[in-house]
């Protein structure tokens, strides 16, 4: 049965664009009305330079707008020109503002790298019970280098209690990913380990994998 156009959505009755001409035109026109995502797009088309010669103070400027809409990957972006200083000023601080807004939101990146900052004390003040819980939110979502970083805090007993048996199994999680795990630590932490407590750490991480797995 035919389907009549005036029953479509507003948006499937406008025709696709006939060049990418024309689709970075009406992607303009969408971020000049505020559209976030329009914005985030235009941003990443100029940060890449994917119509021409790359601008990143634009991009940054598009990323702004749509990063204060709550567009989750616009701060990704914004915060991670800021943090490097890479086509804008370095501003640390604006950084781990972004991050700490795009991690409210539960996104797993950005949990870990505002774990990072609140870990080091960099832009934000250091708080290592907040980089705990986020750095396990990100590593339960298959962030490898957040599991890397929770097992650091667990053996270091720092912002969770000291517990080897959990350093050494996120650092277990960590490796089923192919994650770059320090190799003496890992052997060290192991070894003052019992070998009940070895087979546990196994069954445990084992456990972790097929959760993130099966996310």
């Amino acid at each position: 049965m035919a389907i009549s156009l005036v029953s479509l959505p507003i948006y499937a009755q406008v025709p696709p664009p006939d060049n990418f001409g024309q689709s970075l035109s009406w992607q303009l026109r969408a971020a000049e009305a505020g559209n976030p995502q329009a914005q985030y797009v235009l941003g990443l088309t100029l940060e890449q330079g994917l119509k021409g010669e790359a601008n990143k103070v634009e991009a940054a400027e598009w990323y702004a707008k749509a990063a204060a809409k709550g567009h989750t990957l616009a701060q990704m972006r914004l915060a991670r020109m800021l943090y490097t200083g890479d086509g804008v000023a370095r501003d640390v601080m604006g950084a781990a503002r972004l991050y700490s807004e795009a991690a409210s939101s539960g996104n797993a990146q950005a949990q870990y790298n505002y774990a990072s900052l609140l870990e080091s004390g960099s832009g934000v003040e250091k708080n290592l019970v907040l980089a705990a819980t986020l750095y396990e939110s990100a590593a339960r979502q298959g962030v490898a280098p957040a599991q890397v970083g929770l097992a650091m805090l667990y053996a270091r007993g720092a912002g969770v209690g000291l517990n080897i048996e959990r350093a050494v199994t996120w650092l277990e999680v960590a490796l089923g990913q192919g994650a770059l795990v320090p190799k003496t630590v890992y052997e060290a932490l192991n070894k003052s380990l019992s070998d009940q407590q070895r087979k546990s750490v196994k069954t445990e991480a084992q456990r972790i994998q097929e959760q993130i797995v099966n996310r």
